[in-house]
């Protein structure tokens, strides 16, 4: 029988700061459970969602408590008490207040939106309560100055700032040096702040922005708009789309004959299993930025799991939740008590690396901001049908295709 390699790698995580791996007795004042809260939508149009991102952290919840509970504290156990936010910013804080007031929870993961977690994390600020955020990905959630908030996944500007990274990085890679970009993106606000995004990092790059086309997200058809940014003979045209618009940019790649042209689109239209399906083989080649791969070097266990547990693979979202998870744990097993200026200290204070991490760069170390200064993402390149990662280099498992 394989060995779980996870699971070993949470007994060891879970021995830290211990002077033996035996669980030592539980004193006196001891929790037998300790009490963390889920914020998650899980209920109304994004219930789907939301289970996803609650299953990564029941599964870390359940490897933890597995593999010996928190053992500076006797072996404790933690138990997930479950918040639903309805989607709606308003339940988000009622629910905040519901689980650190009358459930007694330490510390709360969650939430998934922006719009919910903006104003969640900020009256558990008020009530100085850990609040750890998983995925979501406003930059302002780390940018108020908050002590008590820590967000795990990437923020807003990470999506454009590794986009330019990898660029940067092609050559190395085997590829063009990459001096000029043209910009091509739907025209709501998160095409437009995305690009904004992109704008900024590839000015500070070097690299020359020839032209920006917007077109609406519900246009039928972007023949027009794919060929006045490749008119400007650019290395490489980045895109901001949904589903609907990533397969027309792509229909049109494809009858244009743009081959010679990398197209790189900012997780949007690309990742959805229906871009594929609705594509097929023209789709090959296309690369995206993404949160998560399953075909990603030391992801496939897990995901192995995760599909076993809740029969479906593990998103972006639930990988970053399940890494919650094990930063919480981290913390409570550094910190000794639930004692919360003790935990949130521990928190702070994280820095994690190696089987421990299971997100792109394999570290997780909270600035003073709050925000994991190593959140990074996957770049990923459709081939045959698969999205395979081909950056960074420590985590890719394919090579990239040019020309495809």
């Amino acid at each position: 029988m394989r060995t779980n390699r996870w699971l070993l790698a949470l007994s060891v995580l879970l021995c830290i700061a211990l002077t033996s791996c035996g669980a030592p007795s539980a004193g006196p004042g001891q929790p037998k459970t300790i009490k963390v809260g889920a914020l998650y939508p899980l209920s109304g149009e994004l219930a789907q969602i939301g289970d996803n991102v609650r299953n990564g952290l029941v599964l870390a919840v359940e490897d933890i408590n597995a593999a010996g509970g928190i053992r500076s504290m006797g072996g404790a156990k933690i138990e997930l008490v479950f918040g639903d936010t309805q989607g709606k910013p308003d339940v988000g804080v009622s629910e905040v207040d519901r689980l650190v007031q009358q459930e007694g929870v330490v510390a709360i993961i969650g939430c998934y939106q922006s719009a919910v977690t903006i104003p969640a994390t900020q009256e558990a600020e008020r009530l100085q309560v850990p609040f750890i955020v998983d995925i979501a990905v406003a930059n302002k959630i780390t940018e108020r100055g908050f002590r008590w908030v820590f967000r795990v996944g990437p923020k807003a500007d990470s999506y454009a700032a590794d986009q330019v990274a990898f660029l940067k990085d092609l050559p190395s890679l085997g590829g063009p040096e990459i001096r000029k970009v043209a910009l091509l993106h739907e025209d709501t606000d998160w095409g437009q702040s995305t690009a904004e995004a992109q704008k900024r990092f590839l000015k500070e790059a070097g690299i020359e922005v020839l032209t920006e086309v917007t077109y609406p997200a519900n246009a039928a058809d972007l023949t027009t708009e794919v060929s006045k940014a490749a008119a400007t003979n650019p290395d490489a045209i980045l895109t901001v789309t949904y589903l609907n618009d990533a397969v027309l940019i792509t229909q049109a790649r494809e009858k244009l004959g743009l081959k010679n042209i990398l197209f790189m689109d900012t997780a949007g239209g690309t990742i959805d299993p229906e871009y594929i399906q609705r594509l097929g083989s023209a789709a090959d080649g296309m690369l995206t930025v993404v949160e998560f791969s399953k075909f990603a070097k030391g992801s496939a266990e897990l995901n192995e799991r995760y599909r076993a547990r809740f029969g479906e693979d593990m998103t972006g979202n639930s990988v970053h939740s399940y890494q919650a998870g094990l930063v919480l744990a981290d913390a409570l097993e550094r910190a000794g008590t639930t004692e919360k200026n003790a935990l949130r200290d521990a928190i702070a204070r994280t820095d994690m690396s190696g089987e421990k991490v299971v997100l792109p760069s394999g570290r997780v170390q909270f600035g003073e901001d709050g925000q994991n200064r190593f959140a990074r993402l996957y770049v990923v390149q459709i081939q045959k049908g698969e999205l395979m990662p081909v950056w960074p280099p420590a985590v890719a498992t394919a090579k990239i295709q040019f020309g495809q």
